[in-house]
């Protein structure tokens, strides 16, 4: 009796493992996607889409946004954000906002951003009493919008910053871009940094994570 019993144990054991093998693909996607996605999932979109700022991207930037420049040329060009980016800030910017030996540039729904490794100690006294609390040194994100002002003049309207994992309030923006160096261009925001552009752009778009410049009309 007792080894029929176990016999029975034995063989409701493996049609239950039976069963849960085969109906797997109607739980397990389920069962995954209640812990979250996979590490490497996960470490690919904190990485995609950031690019370094180079002096290549920022040749070829600049010379996508030549174009413009030709009569017969597009209306208008796509640029990723490492280029726009490389461009604006060294090639255009009489003074960067940060460090440019590892910064990098991205475009996260509406906004581009760039991050830095920067000394706090130069940002200290922008950042008041809790530039007494970070350490040495940390990463300095900026995201905001590329706007066109008039012909020939364009602004990084900053809209977000970040130390670290600390956001800096809006107010402190516009003495965290002088303690940093930053000069601007007169018209230009107090929260931006100011670019002199070629006369043939009209309009800096970004997008759904898309950067478009368009020429200028007539």
């Amino acid at each position: 009796m007792l080894g029929c019993l176990r016999r029975l144990g034995c063989l409701s054991m493996l049609l239950l493992a039976g069963a849960l093998w085969y109906f797997q693909d109607l739980w397990w996607p389920r069962a995954r996607r209640a812990v979250g996605p996979e590490p490497a999932v996960v470490a690919a979109a904190d990485s995609n889409g950031w690019e370094s700022l180079t002096q290549d991207r920022a040749t070829r930037g600049e010379r996508a946004v030549r174009a413009l420049a030709a009569r017969s040329g597009p209306v208008y060009v796509n640029l990723r954000a490492g280029e726009l980016v490389s461009y604006a800030f060294l090639s255009l910017a009489d003074a960067p906002p940060l460090p440019l030996d590892d910064a990098q540039a991205a475009v996260v729904g509406d906004r581009v951003y760039v991050r830095s490794v920067v000394s706090l100690r130069d940002l200290g006294g922008a950042l008041g009493a809790a530039g007494a609390l970070l350490p040495e040194r940390d990463t300095l994100r900026l995201g905001g919008q590329f706007e066109v002002i008039r012909p020939g003049l364009a602004q990084f309207r900053v809209a977000e910053v970040r130390v670290g994992e600390l956001p800096v309030p809006a107010a402190v923006v516009p003495r965290l871009l002088r303690t940093a160096g930053v000069r601007s261009p007169a018209g230009v925001a107090p929260d931006a940094i100011g670019f002199q552009i070629p006369q043939y752009i009209g309009d800096v778009r970004v997008a759904r994570g898309r950067i478009t410049l368009y020429k200028a009309t007539p």
